[in-house]
């Protein structure tokens, strides 16, 4: 037994443990997805806030223009005007204004450089000249060049390239609102990498409506591929990778995360787990282990005793440990069947004396209900020959009572119930001479429905003990049978003396609770009991008080079809 329990309570002990690393293992790898997740959702809107404000900034830099007019009207003139013609009007603004510091296009380009250190390169595109100059972070170094291939690039509308970002603003006169010019302001990428050293796992793409790609932290990203795909599912299907894509003007900034690196679970978290089933394992099994050589040491006691009492030694005792489990209640029942097996051996000669004469006296005071039953029969034909009638009618409706307690079957058809009733009613009209009167009313349909037998009598009893005014002439009572749905209803009633309605609520709930008080009378609650038993606790017997005096008890009961094969078939 020891071995087998052993076996059990390890192979439980493997499931429960696996069952815990299974569990713990889903839920880490659930947990680290969830942050995965977390981290993909974070670093994307770490890098569209970047490109939203280097987009702000733009913007901001060329409203600041607008609201300078020192600034803007050198700009202007610094492209749509010849490099000689532009000095000329510096010096003559200069001179003409008496400016102790003038502000060109160089102090407003180092300002900016100064503001915003995310800014790589600031350069204005004249319309008219052709020409580009760039500014790359100090007012006196910048570049002028052919802007042939700047424009070229306005019209395509890619003016990023690999590591880069811009964003085009056009340059008009205040004047005449004409286009004079654009200003390119470009910004650095490296900011995309330094938000992806935050996040290991997620890889980030932003490429422009043309294709050039600005930044990207794989190094097999192919933006032409990307670009064939139709909406984030096909992307996402063909990265196999969680994918969350914004597109911002002419930029497409995509962050994905691998599915098969998301639930991954780091390699030390494994080992852990793994460490911590083993060890659960270990001390499950050493407690285990434990406990079995308990419980198989004390069964092994009981065993040994009761080999001992088979042999027929019955002075031994079992030591009953106090730990109030089973074994020590069969330790404490052994210990009390040996000394009660011992005692029962040591009276057995007196006690089967004892039996045997009980026997003797039970055959002896026997009584033989048939020879009772005969008996009144041959008293009942001696009263008829004498010319005594109504002593003969007495004597058969108690022989018909009687007999219908001996002979009938359990279960009766409620007809038979009812010809008792009468021939029980008759005894008392020859008790009580023209004192009540009684009547019995059951629909024809009714007769055949099967009963119990003995619920009327105990009832009409109860009355005549308990209800009939014994200085009236008036008394009746009355039974009659209906039928509720599938439920049918035996009614007594009668005129009595009745019972008060606390009284009745009291009966009542004894009846509902099936309750039989002692040293009480219980025909009632006799009756109550059986129909409960018989037919279930929704039906029984209950009481209720007649509205001109009395008492009105009703029997209600559901008869059963297989009921039916029980029943007497004499009426």
């Amino acid at each position: 037994m020891y071995n087998k329990l052993l076996f059990i309570y390890t192979a439980v002990i493997v499931c429960v443990v696996l069952a815990l690393m299974f569990y713990f293992w889903n839920s880490t790898r659930n947990s680290y997805l969830e942050r995965n997740q977390e981290y993909l959702h974070r670093m994307h809107e770490e890098a569209v806030e970047y490109v939203n404000d280097c987009r702000d900034i733009s913007t901001y830099l060329h409203e600041e223009l607008y609201k300078s007019n020192m600034e803007m009207n050198d700009l202007l003139h610094y492209l749509t005007d010849a490099p000689e013609k532009y000095q000329e009007y510096r010096l003559d603004t200069y001179s003409q204004y008496k400016l102790l510091d003038y502000n060109g296009i160089e102090d407003f380009s180092a300002t900016a450089f100064e503001a915003y250190p995310s800014l790589k390169r600031l350069a204005f595109v004249s319309y008219s000249k052709g020409d580009l100059t760039s500014f790359n972070g100090s007012k006196s170094i910048y570049r002028r060049e052919d802007g042939d291939v700047a424009l070229e690039r306005i019209k395509s509308g890619n003016l990023a390239e690999s590591g880069e970002f811009s964003f085009l603003k056009e340059i008009r006169d205040p004047l005449n609102m004409q286009n004079v010019g654009a200003m390119i302001v470009t910004f650095h990428a490296k900011r995309f990498g330094n938000i992806l050293t935050a996040y290991n796992l997620p890889e980030l793409i932003i490429y422009n409506e043309s294709g050039t790609l600005i930044y990207a932290s794989c190094s097999d990203c192919k933006v032409e591929e990307i670009e064939k795909t139709e909406g984030a599912a096909e992307l996402e299907e063909k990265l196999n990778a969680y994918i969350q894509s914004t597109n911002l003007e002419n930029y497409h900034i995509i962050s994905y995360l691998k599915k098969a690196k998301a639930a991954e679970i780091p390699f030390s978290i494994m080992i852990m787990i793994a460490g911590v089933a083993v060890a659960v394992f270990l001390i499950s099994e050493f407690l285990v282990n434990y406990y079995l050589k308990r419980v198989s040491a004390r069964l092994n006691r009981i065993l040994d005793g009761m080999t001992q009492v088979m042999g027929g030694d019955l002075t031994v005792r079992l030591a009953a440990e106090k730990n109030g489990d089973e074994l020590d209640v069969i330790a404490c029942h052994f210990n009390e069947m040996c000394e009660k097996l011992d005692l029962h051996i040591q009276k057995s000669y007196l006690a089967e004396i004892d039996q045997k004469n009980a026997e003797m006296s039970a055959l002896q005071s026997q009584i033989n209900p048939h020879f009772l039953y005969n008996t009144l029969e041959a008293i009942r034909m001696k009263a008829i020959c004498n010319g005594d009638s109504e002593v003969g009618k007495m004597l058969y409706s108690m022989a018909v009572t009687f007999r219908s307690q001996l002979k009938e079957a359990d279960i009766i058809t409620l007809a038979q119930e009812l010809h008792y009733c009468k021939k029980y009613l008759e005894l008392f009209e020859y008790r009580y001479p023209s004192q009540f009167k009684s009547s019995v009313d059951c629909p024809l349909e009714y007769m055949q429905i099967p009963i119990i037998k003995f619920v009327l009598q105990p009832i009409i009893e109860n009355y005549f003990i308990h209800g009939i005014r014994m200085r009236d002439k008036d008394n009746f009572i009355c039974i009659r049978v209906e039928k509720t749905a599938d439920d049918y209803e035996i009614i007594i009633e009668d005129n009595g003396r009745g019972m008060s309605e606390k009284d009745i609520r009291e009966k009542n709930r004894q009846l509902t609770e099936n309750v039989m008080e002692k040293n009480k009378s219980i025909g009632i609650s006799n009756v109550n009991r059986r129909v409960k038993a018989v037919y279930g606790n929704t039906y029984g017997v209950s009481l209720e008080q007649v509205e001109t005096g009395g008492l009105r008890v009703i029997l209600r009961f559901k008869p059963e079809e297989d009921n039916e094969n029980e029943k007497s078939n004499d009426c």
